[in-house]
Order: C-alpha cells, then structure tokens, then sequence
C-alpha cells in the first residue's frame, strides 16, 4: 500500500500538521494577547510567507488575494500610526486602535487560511491524535472540517435548483423579496444542512472515531527538514513577543 504524503498541496513547504498548529497558537498569541507592533508584524509576515508557499493557489484565489490583504493589513497599521502619532485626540486614538486590532484580524485570517487550505482533515486529525487528544475535540472538530465545505456545495446546488425554475429573485433577492428566498433558497438549504451533519457525524463514527480500539491510518506524518524551518519562525515570532513585553 503506498503512504500517502504527508501534506496534500505542493507546495515547497511542506509542514508537519503539528507544526502548523504550533505556528497557528504562536502567531495567535502575538498577534491577539499584546498590543506591540513588532511582535504582530513579524506574525503577519511569517503568515504571508506560508500562505505564499502552497503550491495551489485555491488557498487564497490569486496572487492578487494576498495583495489584498497585504494592502488591508499596511492600510491597518497606517491608520493606527496617523490616529496615535500624527492627529492624536480621543477619536483619532480610537481610530488607530481599531486600526491595530483589525490589522491584527488579518494576521490571524491569513494563518486560518493558511491551516485549513494546506491541510487534509484526515492530517488534522492524525496530528491531533498524535498529540493525545481527546475524542470530544477530535470528532466535532473531524465533523466541522468536512461540513463547510460540503455545505457550500450544496447551496450552490440548490441556488442553481432555483434558477433553473426561474425563481431565483437575483443577487440582491433578500432585500427585495426577503419571503421568497427564504422559501425557495433557505428553507432547502438548511433541511440540506441537517441532512449533511447527520451523515458527516455518521461517517466519522463508521470510521472509527471515539471507538475504543486503536485506529490505523494511510497517512504518514513525520518531521521533515521544512519543519525546522516552521520551529524557527514559532521560535522568531515567541522571541520578539517574549522581548516586547518584557521590555
């Protein structure tokens, strides 16, 4: 039987599942739990550079994705310089505050991104089981990872059911015939949706998920050298916080 590898992009990064979730925690604690600016730079960059390392670019679109959120995030940290340095006042202060943590947002949206478009389910959950832990996250969380994404096929199905009869009421339906699109569009989308997290939760237990027994899996994880490279920003990104709030 041939291993599957152990990360399903192509990128030229490829990063052990608990890495990630190392990297994730780090860039989230500098990033969310103290307010200074070199520390959440240095996570934002880290991220950027990982998303930019997935091979397919479904991750984030294009190219021109990542510009975009380059540009929100400096655009971010422009206002919090001009509302704190420049104007000043208890407007421009708050400003530049809600600057700075909506920078910080999409330093953590980038890493989101970066986690589950980089990362197989079946990766996720053998790195969490690999860490020891307990069926009451593993499951949910095995559950959720393959919920969303089937769920967004089956509107667009059923959007595409409706128009197909000429009763889509359009783009900005809602707010024109709000009854109608919850009658043709919601009220299949979310019986849809009750059927789908049934049977997703039915599947992961027929897998094995909380059996008592030790499961076997196909896919093979192990630290590889690009791991030390990931280590090595968790230990960059810890170091610069570590240093800013000790200074």
């Amino acid at each position: 039987m041939q291993i599957l590898p152990a990360s399903a992009h192509t990128g030229w990064l490829r990063l052990d599942p608990r890495t990630k979730l190392l990297l994730v925690t780090v860039v989230n604690i500098a990033a969310l739990t103290r307010v200074e600016q070199t520390a959440s730079l240095v996570a934002f960059v880290c991220a950027a550079l990982l998303l930019a390392a997935i091979g397919s670019w479904r991750a984030i679109g294009s190219w021109r994705a990542l510009g975009i959120q380059t540009l929100i995030f400096v655009a971010c940290r422009a206002t919090q310089f001009l509302g704190t340095q420049v104007l000043g006042g208890p407007v421009w202060q708050t400003v530049g505050a809600v600057g700075f943590f909506m920078g910080n947002f999409v330093t953590v949206l980038t890493m989101g991104v970066y986690l589950v478009r980089s990362t197989t389910p079946s990766e996720l959950i053998e790195g969490l089981r690999r860490l020891r832990t307990p069926d009451a996250v593993i499951i949910p969380l095995a559950v959720m990872l393959r919920f969303f994404p089937t769920l967004a096929e089956e509107l667009t199905a059923v959007v595409q059911a409706v128009s197909l009869r000429r009763l889509h009421p359009g783009r900005w339906g809602f707010l024109r015939e709000p009854l109608a699109t919850v009658e043709h569009i919601m009220v299949p989308f979310l019986v849809s949706a009750t059927r789908i997290g049934d049977e997703l939760a039915a599947s992961a237990l027929t897998r094995g998920l909380g059996g008592t027994c030790s499961r076997t899996t196909i896919t093979d994880l192990r630290f590889r050298a690009a791991d030390v490279v990931g280590l090595a920003m968790s230990f960059l990104i810890m170091l610069v916080f570590v240093t800013g709030v000790t200074s």
